[in-house]
């Protein structure tokens, strides 16, 4: 509900609009700008009115069990294990249920989605539910390894702060508002409290005078605050702009790689207890020197192999190891057989 200052305002703001765009006629040019006004909050329908996605949910999973197997390059072993090779079994699941809830995330973008307002306000619901049924699926895997000292918070933390593409894509268009409406509401503040007076005055009467007076100023300066802030806030011509530039395509490829992502965080955490050997999807600084070093045409060739089948033992899911294996080896059967394995 809009205050009595603002609807004052709004119809202020209609009169001086009108004798603007009469002045820049005269003129022939526009020199005087648009006094925007007061909007009302915007209200949004509840996320679950808009229509449901009608195609059936994946059925949920099954234990599955693997067994131990052995890669070869240039004479070296690469050893996985029953435990690692189980993981490995739920990756066509991963990737079906991923594309199954990134396909509804899609479809209910486009039933809620018309613009920023809109892309901003069911964001968070459109992309949690596809997530949460995700980390379900995927948490559940944890037991059968034996693994129940770990919840579901600290799996979802993990994952969110992980594996976020999506998120972050959200999280740059809602700063581009946050931050243009923080510095409006910075500048309207600074505005209505630059000057106050305190009022006074010799005797009674002349006191009562000067409150009055003060107080009427700073009423003054509080409207002229407000002004300035409602003037210089994000406008609905920015917010177009911003949008016009965002692409859904890609932003629905995050989402289904966030989602597919959450094998990662089943496979880090069942690393962190030690049920994977001494694996690990995170790398550090000796992981990236010795990457760019097998680069170097002046690294030892019989230490190329031994180095690779160990980085590889280590970090199975680094790309990077791939690309160094193709770079040194080409597209041997040798190296097929590793990429189709571990590449999700």
């Amino acid at each position: 509900m809009a205050s009595l200052f603002e609807k004052g305002f709004n119809k202020f703001a209609d009169i001086g609009n009108a004798l603007n765009k009469g002045a820049n006629k005269i003129v022939g040019k526009e020199v005087f700008g648009e006094i925007r006004k007061f909007e009302e909050p915007r209200e949004f329908k509840p996320y679950d009115s808009f229509p449901a996605y009608s195609v059936p949910e994946p059925e949920q999973w099954k234990p599955l069990t693997g067994t131990a197997k052995e890669f070869t390059l240039d004479g070296n072993v690469i050893s996985v294990s029953a435990n690692l090779d189980t993981c490995m079994q739920y990756v066509d699941l991963f990737k079906s249920a991923a594309k199954y809830y990134a396909d509804r995330f899609e479809f209910k973008y486009h039933q809620c989605v018309e613009d920023y307002d809109t892309l901003l306000h069911y964001f968070e619901d459109m992309y949690f539910e596809g997530l949460s049924a995700m980390i379900d699926r995927a948490y559940s895997l944890l037991l059968p390894f034996g693994v129940f000292n770990v919840n579901m918070q600290t799996f979802r933390s993990y994952q969110v702060n992980t594996y976020n593409r999506a998120l972050n894509s959200y999280t740059t268009m809602f700063k581009i508002k946050e931050i243009k409406n923080q510095a409006a509401n910075n500048l309207g503040d600074t505005v209505g409290s630059s000057v106050k007076m305190q009022g006074g005055g010799f005797g009674f009467k002349g006191a009562m005078k000067g409150v009055a007076q003060a107080e009427a100023f700073n009423l003054g300066m509080e409207v002229l605050g407000k002004y300035v802030t409602n003037q210089t806030r994000m406008s609905p011509e920015e917010k177009a702009k911003v949008f016009s530039k965002f692409s859904a395509d890609i932003f629905f490829k995050e989402v289904y790689s966030d989602y597919v992502n959450t094998f990662y965080t089943t496979i880090q955490i069942l690393a962190d207890n030690g049920m994977l050997g001494r694996i690990s999807t995170r790398t550090g600084e000796e992981f990236n020197t010795t990457i760019n070093n097998l680069k170097n045409p002046m690294f030892p060739q019989d230490k190329i192999a031994p180095t690779l089948a160990k980085l590889i033992s280590s970090y199975p899911f680094t790309t990077a190891c791939y690309e160094v294996v193709k770079l040194r080896y080409g597209n041997t059967d040798e190296v097929k057989q590793l990429i189709e394995y571990f590449t999700i």
